[in-house]
């Protein structure tokens, strides 16, 4: 940490200067845990000119208040731009769980991890919550939109188009557009939550008696089931984006159904996430393509699946879509001349289901 902003940071939290500062491992911008008088906190760099960082975690932050073992926001700055946050006890993230070689105790914290997405969602879905987000965010960044996944589809739209523009594929028209209006099918503002929006394997902390969600740099409004899905997509904003077995992922399913009680028809839930499983794996596709199709980054080492595996992964998954025939067309159309090219790659389980 620079001079200035262990200065400013302890200001913030009205210290003339911290006692001890130690760089934590992890943190987009830099982390580090700052003490005083015994007390220790997180102060955490953000680049302001990021709009998809600072600004949305700070007023996800305001909006739960340390809801649901959520960190606490204490302190904010813009210039040097930071916040304090309060440390969420713990140690290791389900991406370790999934990276290691007990299955059992992977399981066991992937129930704990959708235990944790259902108390946020449990709270996150309160009216005033969600205005509280919205409210804060534009406090923050009067420009930015509370709610982006459907910017999101449509950018993917506009990456498939290139890529199939490159391969000398049809340009799938219908299936772009089916693309586009995936995200209206679940504007159900009945389900709709303050999200985390990348809730992935290593945004989370593991404590003795649960999961802890820690990282809310792209925090928006969005109907609950794009974050259950992230279970059996799998991953989709991921760098460990390794498949779960189906009865982890189904445990994983049932414990988040727990959490949230009767605020969430187990039947209706699952209509829903055949939607959103459906577009993560019919979206992020897009986003890999064209760096796919240059290099497959095999050599990444084996704590990731290389790009060409989930990427062949998602569209054989859609390309037996019977809801969204154009897509599934286009899919198919796309993974037969990717395997062509590159070979049948698989996407394999996460290294802790691989030896059971």
């Amino acid at each position: 940490m620079d001079e200035e902003l262990r200065r400013a940071s302890a200001r913030a939290m009205g210290f003339e200067s911290w006692d001890e500062v130690v760089t934590l491992s992890g943190g987009r911008g830099g982390a580090y845990l700052a003490s005083k008088d015994g007390t220790a906190h997180v102060v955490k760099v953000q680049r302001l000119d990021d709009t998809l960082r600072g600004r949305r975690e700070r007023a996800a932050l305001v909006a739960l208040g340390g809801a649901a073992g959520t960190p606490s926001l204490l302190a904010e700055s813009d210039d040097p731009a930071f916040v304090v946050m309060s440390v969420v006890d713990g140690e290791g993230s389900l991406a370790d769980a999934l990276l290691g070689s007990d299955a059992g105790v992977a399981r066991t914290v992937v129930v704990k991890w959708a235990e944790a997405l259902g108390a946020v969602h449990a709270a996150g879905s309160s009216p005033d919550v969600r205005r509280a987000f919205a409210d804060a965010l534009a406090d923050r960044a009067p420009d930015l939109p509370a709610r982006v996944l459907a910017d999101d589809f449509a950018h993917a739209a506009e990456q498939y188009a290139a890529a199939l523009d490159d391969l000398d594929l049809p340009p799938h028209t219908r299936a772009l557009d089916e693309l586009r209006a995936l995200p209206e099918e679940l504007a159900d503002d009945d389900h709709e939550v303050l999200s985390p929006a990348d809730t992935c394997p290593d945004n989370n902390v593991v404590g003795a008696d649960r999961v802890r969600l820690i990282d809310f740099e792209f925090a928006e409004l969005r109907h609950r089931a794009w974050d259950v899905a992230y279970l059996l997509a799998p991953w989709p904003s991921c760098w460990c984006a390794w498949t779960l077995p189906d009865e982890v992922a189904r445990d994983g399913i049932a414990a988040y159904l727990a959490a949230v009680g009767d605020a969430v028809p187990p039947q209706q839930l699952a209509r829903d996430l055949e939607v959103a499983t459906l577009g993560w794996q019919a979206m992020t596709p897009g986003w890999f393509i064209a760096g796919a199709l240059e290099d497959d980054d095999a050599e990444a080492g084996s704590r990731r699946p290389a790009r060409r595996a989930f990427v062949l992964h998602r569209l054989d998954a859609v390309a037996t879509s019977t809801s969204h025939p154009h897509l599934a067309a286009m899919a198919a159309d796309l993974a037969e001349t990717l395997r062509g090219r590159w070979g049948d790659v698989r996407l394999d389980l996460a290294p802790a289901f691989r030896q059971r």
